[in-house]
């Protein structure tokens, strides 16, 4: 690639865009020294150093590179050694860059590995920065610990100091007519003191200076004469050992002056690296390496000189105006498989150098690392060479009109073209007779694409377009134009040649209708019947455009219908899996609830059989009702959510019946079942979620019989008997409200007694029973006091 060509696509103005972002000239200068082409293996290295370094700032922040360009006179090779104290001090200042860059790229993740080569090839200067720091300031300064010699010298100058003005302050006030207000002060780099001129002989001592008036001289006390001596010799001295300081310092950093210099050639190329990385965050640009794809595709690529959002720096840089001129219309570009040659035709402003530069501009940044203001997709194949004809190359001084220019190009891309080479050539066949220059123009095109050269051309000549139709390896593409507003719409439309619409053009521009008339007389009916038949095919794609257009949406909404059934299919997959996990889950969970149920019953019963105790009818029930008694998966379940709370639907499986829970006090629960308000353990109610208050469960009926006796005597009946009698007496009582009930069991043997005990200690209805007085039966009788309605606590 030459120079011209450079100039042509306009890379140095993009390469000063880049450099804008450069934290130093020296990396500045990195970005606009372009070379030529570089060859894929360094486009490569150079795009997979921006990558890194993207990545860096995005954990690390912007690298700072200051201090670099303040020690780059010292570091040529034909520098003095600096001895200047502020010229040392931009050294170290370099040094402690290159040190703290090294550190920072050494602890840099093992996958950065251009980045880590980076930090590997800095020098080490880590050991010159502290020694150095500990001899130079940051503000210039030697430190008093130097050196033991300076630091003694320091001491005693600040000693002989403090004595003088002791003692220039003491004769002061001695003479205080003699002596001015002022405090003592420095002349000729000796302490004196203000004396009146009129009374200087007051004070013995020598005459170093006078004001302007003369009305003050300034005296140095004879006195302090000696110790004056002695500050100046201490500050010559102090003077010597700096300057001995200050020699070593430079001559440490004349010894790393070849390792200060190439590091700094490191640190402009990482700042380059870096600017190319923010260009690329300022353009949500993409990095794309060069050769990754074997064919040339652009995918919403903006040409950096027309992108909006990089406006206010070409503003400020170039002084482009204030505001952009308007909205630019990104190119998207894929060549076709097997197709070497591309030709471009179309009107005249509608575009078609704009796409030439565009993809030279994208071809140039791919392989000098630059990312590329277009979206992902992008690929940029391998060239070895690029070879650019763009605008008037016609030279005056050189004997050379527009087309003798266009042909000294066309002889060397000949001579010079190879299969890697890509070929941007701006109207093709102009600038002679059209017949000739078509002819010229559709040979070079068989010619490069022979050699296997990749070429984009552009051409206002019908008859190029029409050969390369029928001609394998070259494709067609026309500029897109707005035929109902009249303009181009920037857009490039591959498969079919573009009209040149110069008379449209003409038009619109004011040239009269009768010179347009006479125009297309005389281009004959062939030309216009060319028009006409590109008109109608321009037509017919369009038409073909929004039916395609058409079946691509109709496409997409079959697809995303498959993927919302698969998707549904997908989830009720789940949900039977789901489902089926549950039921086994809740099957094992019923199975463990039956087993303890029944475990407790079987205990209940094994316990009455070892105590010899036999178990009624009524508590029989019982317990088959609980050991039947299992909740309904969704209704009941473990958890403290599903405890049953007052004023919760519940059932009490003892009584066969469903009610509202009311009240829980302890271990007792009190429900109202069937309008009547019971007290029963709490731990035979349960939650029934949705049952309504009073809801019976199928085949059960809680009825109320007539008020039954208040008196049940059981003498004379067995145990068994007695028991079933008690059992449906209490019940009948429960039910009709009956607050007591007297049972007689006599006194005999006692087992009627301890069976009445026992129902009465069971029954959920009980609250108390007792032997009532001897004139109501005493020991031979018992009393039961029932649950009734109201707020009564449970006994």
């Amino acid at each position: 690639m030459t120079r011209s060509a450079a100039t042509d696509l306009e890379l140095p103005r993009v390469l000063a865009l880049v450099a804008a972002h450069a934290r130093s000239a020296a990396g500045r200068r990195a970005i606009e020294s372009y070379d030529a082409l570089p060859s894929t293996g360094e486009g490569v290295l150079r795009a997979r150093l921006t990558l890194e370094v993207t990545e860096l700032l995005a954990e690390e922040g912007t690298l700072s590179f200051a201090g670099v360009d303040g020690a780059a006179p010292w570091l040529e090779p034909a520098a003095a050694t600096p001895h200047a104290a502020e010229d040392l001090l931009a050294l170290l200042s370099c040094a402690r860059r290159v040190a703290a860059i090294r550190r920072t790229l050494l602890g840099l993740p093992a996958h950065l590995e251009l980045l880590h080569d980076l930090g590997g090839r800095l020098p080490d200067v880590h050991g010159l920065v502290e020694w150095a720091a500990a001899r130079l300031g940051r503000d210039g300064r030697v430190p008093d610990g130097a050196s033991p010699a300076l630091a003694g010298l320091r001491r005693t100058r600040a000693r002989l100091r403090s004595e003088i003005l002791r003692q220039l302050d003491g004769i002061r006030r001695a003479n205080p007519q003699a002596a001015t207000d002022a405090p003592p002060t420095l002349r000729r780099d000796r302490f004196c003191l203000p004396v009146h001129s009129g009374a200087r002989s007051k004070i013995p001592g020598l005459v170093l200076d006078s004001s302007g008036s003369g009305a003050t001289v300034y005296l140095e006390p004879y006195a302090v004469v000696e110790l004056n001596n002695q500050l100046t010799d201490t500050a010559a001295r102090e003077r010597e050992e700096v300057q001995r300081i200050l020699a070593e310092v430079a001559a440490a950093f004349a010894a790393a002056r070849g390792e200060l210099a190439a590091a700094t050639e490191l640190l402009a190329r990482l700042d380059a690296a870096q600017a190319r990385a923010l260009f690329g965050r300022a353009v949500e640009g993409r990095v794309v390496l060069p050769g990754e794809g074997e064919r040339l595709r652009l995918v919403a690529a903006r040409h950096p000189l027309l992108d909006e959002r990089l406006h206010p720096l070409r503003h400020e840089l170039f002084g482009e105006p204030s505001s952009p001129e308007r909205t630019v219309v990104p190119l998207s570009l894929e060549l076709p498989e097997d197709t070497r040659t591309l030709l471009i035709s179309g009107p005249n402003a509608g575009g078609k150098t704009v796409v030439l530069k565009t993809i030279g501009l994208m071809v140039l940044m791919a392989f000098h690392g630059i990312p590329l203001p277009a979206a992902d997709g992008t690929s940029i194949p391998a060239f070895d060479a690029l070879y650019c004809h763009i605008g008037d190359e016609q030279d005056v001084t050189a004997d050379l009109s527009t087309f003798s220019a266009s042909m000294a190009f066309t002889a060397r891309v000949l001579r010079e073209a190879s299969p890697g080479a890509l070929v941007l050539y701006d109207e093709l066949g102009a600038g002679t007779d059209p017949l000739e220059g078509a002819a010229l123009g559709f040979a070079l095109l068989e010619e490069l694409g022979e050699r296997g050269a990749l070429t984009v051309a552009t051409t206002h000549l019908a008859s190029i377009a029409l050969n390369a139709a029928s001609a394998p390896g070259m494709e067609n593409a026309a500029m897109g134009y707005d035929e109902a507003a009249g303009r181009p719409t920037y857009t490039i439309l591959l498969g079919r040649a573009g009209r040149s619409r110069g008379l449209e053009i003409a038009a619109a521009m004011g040239v009269p209708a009768a010179v347009l008339d006479r125009a297309r007389e005389l281009l004959g009916g062939q030309h216009l019947e060319i028009e006409r038949w590109l008109a109608r095919l321009e037509s017919m794609e369009a038409e073909l455009e929004r039916e395609r257009d058409s079946a691509r949406r109709a496409a997409e909404e079959a697809r995303r219908e498959r993927d919302r059934v698969a998707a549904e299919r997908r989830r009720l997959e789940s949900v039977r899996r789901e489902q089926a996990t549950a039921l086994a889950a809740e099957r094992d969970r019923l199975r463990r609830a039956a087993a303890a149920k029944l475990d407790k019953v079987l205990a209940e019963i094994e316990r009455a059989a070892r105590e010899r105790r036999h178990l009624g009818r009524r508590r029989r029930e019982q317990l088959r009702a609980e050991a039947l008694d299992l909740p309904v998966p969704g209704e009941a379940g473990s958890g403290a959510s599903l405890e049953p709370r007052p004023g919760d639907p519940v059932r009490v499986p003892s009584l066969g019946g469903s009610g509202t829970l009311e009240a829980i006090r302890g271990s007792q629960a009190r429900v109202a079942i069937a309008g009547k308000h019971l007290w029963v353990p709490l731990e035979q109610v349960q939650r029934a979620p949705g049952a309504r208050p009073q809801q019976r469960r199928a085949g059960i009926r809680v009825e109320v019989e007539p008020p039954p006796a208040a008196e049940l005597d059981l003498r004379g009946m067995d145990s068994e008997g007695a028991r079933e009698e008690l059992e449906h007496a209490l019940d009948r009582a429960m039910a009709a409200g009956t607050p007591m009930l007297r049972v007689i069991h006599g006194h005999g043997t006692g087992t009627l007694r301890r069976m009445v005990e026992e129902i009465c200690r069971a029954h959920p209805a009980v609250r108390s029973f007792r032997h009532p007085p001897g004139s109501r039966g005493g020991t031979g009788a018992m009393e039961i006091v029932l649950e009734g309605e109201g707020d009564r606590d449970p006994a």
